[in-house]
């Protein structure tokens, strides 16, 4: 074969390949708001061509209207907070860094019910030494502006992990003390409420997602009837009191470690993380260590993911202490 005719060939051969990864790439693009998904009873992996990947993935949350999701990718040392948003051509884009995130180390975003703010944590300086991790960025004209900071009980506690009602009430953690609070908005600042106190907890807890109305909280925690590292638990405002909490027990909760509820602005999804395994893997003795490594490389490892499911369970739950 004469140089040319190679040159055109390998030119040939390039273009079509190019093509058919251009197809796979576009067929694997998700639609429509919400990634188009339906509520199931059993939890699913949350777009998983599109999310799921070798590091931590949790804390997914999505904007009220669902055109956009963020969430927290986590690898050793560091941890951003990663979007993909709905495009005009109905499909989603890429993951990408979210454009207030990348220098510190990011994680816990939590959209506001009006979808005005994303609550979030981070590791950025504090030269007041007040050991608050809370932090909020607002949208103006399609864009997010600077992050501003959230002092909630004005000392030096690691605040982390900010939830929100309709009237501006923010549910957080303290994990130095294994509790939850709320903070009241006041005049002169926060009126900060222990509400492990009221939900009768004995054993640690965090990651507190708050309903709009505030009629309803799912939170992580470490109970002796846990089924694993960490479970997730609901309690319910009933008359201004709140229910015990209870285990969500299975197919949510499993003898892994589970995190970081969300539940989607029209009460139609749940959405929380998990390090389960689905596929374990399978070795046998002088097989090569390549398949070893070739499953961690893939999201199924171990690492946390992020998983959606109906959020019909609430309605159900809740009506047991009604009646």
């Amino acid at each position: 074969m004469k140089l040319q005719q190679l040159s055109f060939f390998i030119i040939s051969l390039l273009a079509i390949l190019s093509c058919s990864e251009k197809a796979e790439t576009t067929k694997s693009l998700l639609t429509d708001p919400f990634f188009g998904i339906q509520p199931v009873s059993e939890p699913q992996l949350l777009a998983p061509e599109l999310i799921a990947g070798p590091t931590d993935e949790y804390n997914g949350t999505f904007s009220p209207d669902g055109t956009e999701f963020y969430y927290t990718t986590d690898i050793p040392g560091n941890a951003y907070i990663t979007y993909t948003e709905l495009q005009p051509d109905n499909t989603w884009s890429r993951p990408k860094i979210a454009s207030f995130s990348g220098t510190y180390s990011d994680f816990d975003p939590l959209f506001s019910p009006d979808g005005k703010r994303i609550y979030f944590s981070s590791s950025r300086p504090m030269p007041d030494n007040k050991n608050s991790k809370n932090w909020y960025v607002e949208k103006a004209n399609g864009q997010w502006l600077e992050p501003k900071r959230i002092i909630l009980t004005g000392e030096e506690l690691n605040e982390y992990y900010c939830s929100v009602t309709r009237d501006g009430t923010i549910y957080f953690n303290i994990w130095s003390q294994s509790k939850i609070f709320k903070a009241i908005k006041e005049d002169s600042g926060y009126k900060i409420v222990d509400i492990t106190e009221m939900l009768g907890v004995n054993f640690d807890m965090g990651d507190p997602y708050i309903s709009p109305n505030e009629d309803f909280i799912i939170f992580r925690g470490y109970g002796d009837d846990s089924f694993g590292r960490g479970d997730l638990y609901i309690s319910f405002n009933i008359n201004n009191k709140w229910t015990s909490p209870e285990n969500l027990g299975e197919p949510i909760n499993s003898e892994n470690h589970e995190m970081c509820p969300f539940v989607t602005q029209d009460g139609s999804i749940f959405i929380f993380a998990s390090n389960r395994i689905i596929n374990n893997l399978e070795t046998k003795p002088l097989e090569d260590i390549n398949s070893v490594h070739k499953n961690y490389k893939g999201y199924d490892n171990g690492n946390m993911n992020i998983y959606y499911m109906s959020a019909h369970f609430i309605e159900k739950l809740k009506n047991k202490y009604l009646k």
